[in-house]
């Protein structure tokens, strides 16, 4: 399943690539457009940090008065705010990157209440160094930073209607240190790949966080938090070493429509090494005009540590999230 998938976000990035090649795309219209580009070429000469971003509002109402397709809801409300920024610095053959993605949505409805339905912080940051005979491949140090900001919930635990937290900030966290190559041919894609990966799982903020008195729920022991993510419920850190590969796309597709994209793969040597685990975003931004946008986005995760609240001997699986927006677009 995991190898579908990673072809899957391959070739949706593949055929976003190459639906059509702007020959004329300028280093102005690269570095003004919303960036998770993990390329980003900057003048040599300068030694003064790079800036800028774009911030993303998208909102959705439906209302209804005996509609019956519409089901039992008689109004929704949903909001949903990105945000992409970047600061890169060059000196000499050095390239310093930092990239952050922020994703938050919530949706109300008169029947489910408010509820998180979209969440991801991601921050990386690399440093790259390209040898005088070297063509578009450097030497890189990478950190990456991936988690959430709220809490989010089981809101059928046990099949009832009470909710159990099942996430929250830095509950779980990923960090990645890790030293590798990557291989940069044009300004639009990057492939960093490292055999010698250090990472890290950490789940904080109570890991206990039950639904029960003392875990005990209506005659059910509940896990703790931190097992639910192959994690120590005691030291609330686990540490691996692998293989990690990430590729990130940002593209004109057309006009006025960018395709970014980024698949991350790990290996974890230490553990089911067979078990690859699988992150992949890939979004369209279909710009309307100065302010308005459309915006498609589906990601996928596949992790074998993460095990489901009510079964924790049993992994989730295939997690896939799909959104669609329209709301207002600045950069900055």
């Amino acid at each position: 399943m995991k190898k579908i998938i990673a072809l899957a976000s391959f070739t949706i990035m593949s055929v976003s690539l190459y639906a059509q090649q702007d020959a004329n795309a300028t280093l102005k219209d690269i570095k003004t457009t919303a960036t998770k580009d993990i390329k980003i070429n900057v003048d040599s000469a300068q030694r003064t940090w790079k800036t800028g971003g774009i911030i993303n509002i998208n909102l959705t109402q439906v209302s209804n008065n005996n509609w019956v397709a519409a089901g039992g809801d008689n109004f929704s409300l949903s909001v949903a705010g990105t945000l992409n920024a970047f600061a890169v610095k060059k000196w000499d053959r050095t390239t310093w990157n930092n990239i952050l993605d922020l994703n938050y949505g919530i949706v109300n409805t008169t029947t489910l209440g408010v509820r998180k339905v979209n969440d991801l912080l991601n921050f990386l940051s690399k440093v790259d160094y390209e040898p005088k005979k070297w063509k578009n491949v450097s030497l890189s140090l990478l950190a990456q930073l991936r988690s959430q900001i709220t809490s989010g919930y089981d809101y059928t635990y046990f099949g009832t209607t009470t909710k159990r937290r099942t996430s929250g900030f830095f509950a779980p966290a990923y960090i990645t240190f890790s030293p590798g190559i990557d291989w940069h041919p044009t300004s639009w894609i990057s492939v960093f790949a490292s055999p010698a990966a250090a990472r890290w799982t950490i789940v904080s903020n109570d890991p206990y966080s039950f639904a029960g008195p003392n875990g005990n729920f209506q005659g059910h022991q509940e896990t703790p938090l931190a097992t639910l993510y192959g994690v120590d419920s005691v030291s609330g850190v686990k540490f691996e070493f692998g293989a990690f590969v990430t590729v990130n796309i940002k593209k004109d597709i057309m006009k006025n429509v960018t395709y970014i994209g980024k698949l991350d793969l790990y290996s974890n040597y230490l553990e089911g090494p067979q078990n690859v685990a699988l992150f992949s975003t890939n979004q369209f931004q279909m710009k309307v005009n100065t302010w308005l946008n459309v915006n498609y986005e589906i990601d996928f995760l596949d992790d074998n540590n993460i095990k489901q609240a009510s079964n924790p001997t049993r992994p989730v699986g295939l997690q896939v999230l799909s959104t669609i927006g329209v709301g207002f677009a600045a950069k900055f």
